[in-house]
């Protein structure tokens, strides 16, 4: 048996350790996510959604110009092709309602979820004003937008159900942990907003949407008391 001499042994067990501590620190870390950085392109996405859906709106709901009896078929099929456009950039949430329901399913993170609504919001009234500017300069200056009569337990009712299937129905076609099933499954929310429109339209206003509630406000289609409980 050969015996090691201490200094030996004392090197070699000071190098293994040495080599040790040099792989763990050269092994990647993964940050946490109170450290993650947002992706500016994600909210960007959110932001140019909800900007089309508001200015959509006010485009084709009020005169002069207004799409008439059609408006909500136009709202839908624009909010659907936003939708297939940046599904894939932001999961094209464009709702407050939508993007919490995703973090407490834990689909979104709050770091991605704070921005995303913020975003929304300013988008939505960025729209609104756009669509009301146009629209005044179509009138030469002269625009008047009579806010809606809203009954309180109706509207509270239908914006709620509509909200809660919007919700629904992006659960179904974004299964849990965020992989989407086949993009064109993205319509459902498309029809599902198409069909709120006609039926809620006349009762709530057919928002849906904190966001869109806002530009709403903005627009002078809804006031601000009504738009504060729904």
């Amino acid at each position: 048996m050969v015996i090691m001499p201490r200094d030996n042994a004392a090197f070699l067990i000071g190098s293994t350790i040495f080599r040790s501590m040099d792989v763990i620190r050269r092994d990647p870390v993964e940050p946490s996510s109170s450290v993650i950085a947002m992706n500016p392109v994600k909210p960007l996405a959110e932001f140019i959604g909800t900007f089309g859906l508001a200015l959509t709106i006010g485009m084709a709901g009020l005169e002069p110009g207004s799409a008439g009896a059609w408006a909500p078929a136009v709202i839908a099929l624009v909010l659907t092709i936003l939708i297939l456009l940046f599904a894939r950039v932001s999961g094209s949430h464009f709702n407050p309602v939508v993007t919490l329901a995703l973090v407490w399913r834990g689909d979104c993170r709050w770091h991605d979820a704070i921005p995303y609504m913020i975003v929304q919001v300013v988008a939505a009234t960025a729209g609104g004003l756009l669509a009301i500017t146009i629209k005044d300069a179509m009138t030469a200056g002269e625009l008047v937008v009579t806010p809606m009569e809203l009954v309180i337990l109706p509207s509270v009712l239908w914006e709620a159900l509509f909200a809660y299937a919007l919700v629904h129905v992006t659960f179904i076609i974004t299964p849990l942990g965020g992989h989407p099933n086949p993009r064109w499954l993205h319509v459902a929310i498309g029809v599902t907003v198409l069909v709120g429109a006609y039926l809620a339209g006349p009762v709530s206003g057919a928002a849906f949407n904190p966001a869109v509630t806002v530009g709403l406000v903005v627009m002078g289609v809804m006031g601000v008391a009504d738009a504060r409980v729904i």
